[in-house]
């Protein structure tokens, strides 16, 4: 069983260490993220799993893509800028990833349900109406891991756009001590994607049916990740997990 570190409190050492730590990750992936990401796309090896179910929904018109927080720079090589826009929260990490996936081409979105939801919504209904295809991870940008916000849900249900589940796994890569076990592919990793069956949420659907949706999508996005994880011979890093670390929460798309 992994031990769980207790959060430092403000004014410790180990609390301002973190902060400094946090600083420069943030000014090295703001400086050097955008480029490790095409060396990586170039330098890696890819396979995905159920891949005619990515080409069948996309022949039918736009997508929403479910991915976990902690995978979306593992991600990237999976899926071409020129196609997709990609939502990320007004938080500090947000500003980071804004800068690294606009160098990259991304169309970026930017909000949450506390910080510019409205816009954000009216911001994805437009972009799946441009005939582009949607990005979320349903458990950015606090967390914790593997939780559901019900924005994607909402979205699905509003624009009958249908939800593909994403799992990543990678078989050499370096894992940051975060919520989210925010995880870097090392040059020449082996990156696996799998993709679970789409869900398509009723325009009808309100209250608890809706929220049985959002965890049938938690459902499935740990299916594909699982699957992701064993055709590299390997157990996901969540396996230990205790149940309360799985709790639904409402706060961002």
């Amino acid at each position: 069983m992994k031990r769980v570190r207790s959060r430092p409190q403000p004014g410790t050492l180990r609390y301002r260490w973190r902060k400094a730590r946090q600083r420069t990750t943030r000014a090295l992936g703001v400086r050097f993220g955008a480029r490790f990401i095409r060396h990586l796309s170039r330098r890696c090896e890819r396979t995905e799993l159920h891949r005619e179910l990515r080409d069948r929904l996309e022949e039918e018109g736009p997508i929403l893509i479910a991915l976990w927080h902690g995978r979306s720079a593992a991600a990237a090589p999976f899926f071409p800028a020129d196609s997709i826009a990609v939502l990320v929260s007004a938080s500090e990490d947000g500003k980071v990833a804004t800068t690294i996936l606009g160098k990259l081409g991304y169309e970026i979105i930017r909000g949450s349900s506390s910080r510019g939801g409205a816009r954000a919504v009216r911001d994805m209904l437009a972009a799946l109406r441009a005939g582009k295809h949607v990005a979320l991870t349903p458990d950015g940008p606090r967390g914790p891991m593997h939780s559901m916000s019900p924005g994607i849900a909402f979205l699905a249900r509003a624009t009958g756009a249908p939800i593909l589940p994403a799992g990543i796994a990678v078989d050499r890569a370096w894992e940051l001590s975060s919520w989210d076990h925010y995880t870097i592919p090392r040059p020449g990793a082996h990156l696996v994607c799998a993709y679970q069956e789409p869900l398509r949420i009723p325009r009808d659907v309100s209250g608890a049916a809706l929220a049985e949706w959002s965890s049938e999508l938690r459902r499935r996005l740990r299916a594909a990740e699982r699957e992701a994880a064993q055709h590299l011979g390997r157990e996901p890093d969540w396996i230990d997990w205790a149940p309360e670390e799985e709790a639904e929460y409402g706060g961002e798309f």
